[in-house]
């Protein structure tokens, strides 16, 4: 199984590493075509990987070294890979999901001048994904998690010419650095009492204090890297980025890390109880808040990109209350159909110049019924209603907030509520873009690209998620095989669902689903044709429209401030010396660049000389130390 990890590891890094080295003589199609290969390589490897998790006795894990890069006493850390059901599991949604987005990018990007560096952000993002979900210990979790977000700025700003993309890329850079920050000061913390970062010091006993200090620190990361309040806002601005990334980062991977680190780390949650339940309280408030901003949007993916935050916010929900499992199987089965979604959004894009307004696309379903129905698939599984795979993932997690104590309905109605959002804010979408005559803009601008709503290369990855997204969810029907989260109960025990009743569970089904069809109906109502009047709050639609007014707190509070400071700095500080010291410092910054010039030499001897003595001094502290 070790050797699968390592080949679904390694293969994107390979892939990014031949298109950089290609250079400008590589053909653009190359460089794509070399992506999606090294990432269904991944997918490969990831296949072998969970073969060999499920051949093993019990299911239990492994850890690979390749080598102790830092040894000190009993503290040692290393490349470490870590294989067992959640990683196995993981490792497949994002290679698996992420191939097919790949594939998807070839048609969508044909024609960008810089292609070649977009699919080398790419191949790397799925890399620092897969080190993420396959790190050994803790300190690995961590890099891949820095990459991860190193590489989703590099995605969302990939045209950096706007500045609107520009500035959601820094964004998004700067709130999950804040995460990132958090989880570094938990990591300290765990170093200090336990002075080992690997994932088996995440059942050592601690203290009260101390259990809570490090679950709210990695509760800080997960909360931004997966756009939960308050740290949501990056998300729908990372739209700025292309549709494929859209797909990518808010489907199978970036923004439902945070999921896994929950899982990840459970045994500290469990020990910190409180925070475990700050966690679901935030999921519960994020999928209301969401859910009610996704009503106003006029933007097809920005629509998306809410009900993103809102699922996610199950999953935090299902985590909170100890359902990790249930929380992992919506992720499996929410990559499957909020990639189709964007896919055909951006198929819908494609087809009409890069219109994104959904005022302007109404009867696009007349022109593109494969993506009409294809978005249709995507929409039934969303809102949870059966065959499809949402069905069989949400409704687990809403009952398992049952027999934990009063809050548990609070949670409980909160779901529910959320269910009925849903139905009413994918509908809505659907109702203004697809059905009846196509638009006067439909008519001039749709483009069918010789004959068909699209390359190949894109209806094909449509058209097999659209099969995920149908019959994904049977996965978990027993006579089949293994339900998959009876496999991950190993690792991500489902404590709370353990404790709900069949009776209590179907009843839950029963009511989402009502509920749920209750939102697509009055959905219909209102949006579709017919266009029933009801009486609008505008008070409360500036307030959606505004977003509950997130971000002008944030830069009333943050970047307001921070912004006259500069100001000030550079009018009473940095103009004034530069004006007066200007000739001798520019002479004082020629001389010191000079001088480091000198010590490139381009000789190897010099090189390894350097590296010697850099080595040296190392072996030197640490023989003080001790």
């Amino acid at each position: 199984m070790t050797g699968g990890a390592w080949l679904c590891l390694l293969a994107p890094l390979v892939g990014t590493i031949l298109i950089l080295l290609g250079g400008s003589w590589l053909p653009r199609v190359a460089a794509g075509w070399i992506a999606t290969t090294s990432v269904f390589v991944a997918f490969g490897g990831a296949v072998w990987a969970f073969f060999g998790v499920r051949g093993s006795t019990g299911h239990h894990g492994e850890i690979t070294t390749a080598w102790t890069w830092l040894q000190s006493g009993n503290f040692h850390v290393g490349l470490q890979l870590l294989v067992d059901p959640l990683s196995a599991m993981m490792m497949l949604i994002v290679s698996g999901v992420s191939g097919l987005i790949i594939l998807y990018s070839i048609g969508y990007m044909d024609g960008d001048d810089e292609e070649r560096r977009y699919f080398a952000y790419i191949a790397f993002f799925v890399f620092s994904m897969l080190l993420l979900v396959e790190g050994g210990n803790l300190l690995m979790l961590l890099i891949g998690w820095g990459l991860v977000g190193l590489s989703s700025y590099l995605l969302i700003g990939f045209w950096h010419e706007r500045p609107s993309a520009v500035q959601a890329a820094k964004k998004a850079f700067v709130m999950n650095a804040i995460g990132d920050a958090t989880m570094a000061l938990a990591f300290f913390i765990l170093i200090a009492h336990t002075n080992s970062l690997s994932f088996s010091v995440l059942d050592a006993h601690l203290s009260s204090t101390q259990a809570n200090l490090v679950a709210l620190g990695l509760l800080g990361g997960a909360v931004a890297k997966s756009a939960q309040i308050p740290l949501q806002t990056w998300l729908p601005d990372a739209m700025e980025g292309p549709t494929p990334v859209s797909a990518l980062i808010h489907a199978a991977t970036m923004v439902t890390a945070g999921v896994y680190l929950i899982a990840r780390t459970h045994p500290i949650f469990e020990q910190a109880r409180t925070i475990e339940l700050i966690a679901a309280g935030t999921g519960a408030l994020t999928l209301l808040v969401a859910g009610l901003i996704a009503l106003v949007q006029t933007d097809i993916k920005r629509v998306i990109a809410y009900s993103t935050m809102s699922q996610i916010g199950y999953m935090f929900l299902g985590a909170g209350v100890g359902g990790y499992a249930n929380g992992m199987f919506h992720l499996m089965t929410h990559a499957f159909f909020k990639a189709l979604l964007f896919m055909t959004a951006g198929l819908a894009i494609h087809a009409l110049a890069n219109e994104q307004d959904i005022r302007n696309m109404r009867g696009l379903g007349r022109v593109m019924p494969f993506t009409k129905w294809c978005f249709l698939a995507g929409a039934l599984a969303l809102v949870g209603v059966p065959p499809f795979s949402g069905f069989f993932s949400k409704d687990p997690i809403i009952a398992s907030t049952l027999n934990i104590g009063w809050y548990g309905y609070v949670f409980y109605a909160c779901g529910i509520a959320g269910a009925f959002l849903t139905g009413l804010y994918t509908f809505r979408l659907w109702f203004l873009v697809f059905p009846g005559e196509p638009s006067p803009f439909v008519r001039e601008h749709y483009h069918d690209h010789h004959g068909r709503e699209g390359a190949w290369t894109m209806l094909v990855p449509v058209g097999v998620l659209g099969v995920l997204a149908t019959v994904g969810g049977w996965i978990q029907w027993p006579p089949l095989w293994e339900p998959i989260t009876h496999w991950l109960a190993p690792v991500a025990p489902t404590l709370a669902a353990a404790e709900v009743s069949s009776t209590q569970e179907y009843v839950t089904s029963v009511v989402t689903v009502i509920v749920g069809i209750a939102g697509i109906a009055v959905a219909w109502a209102v949006y579709s044709e017919r266009k029933l009047a009801i009486p609008a709050a505008p008070s409360l639609r500036r307030v959606l429209e505004n977003k509950f007014y997130f971000d002008r707190l944030y830069d009333r509070i943050f970047y307001g401030p921070s912004a006259e400071t500069a100001t000030f700095l550079r009018r009473e500080f940095e103009e004034p010396v530069v004006l007066q010291t200007g000739p001798d410092l520019g002479d004082v910054t020629l001389e010191t660049g000079g001088l480091v010039r000198r010590i490139q030499t381009g000789l190897l001897r010099t090189y390894v000389l350097f590296l010697a003595a850099g080595a040296a001094g190392v072996v030197l502290a640490f023989l003080i130390a001790r």
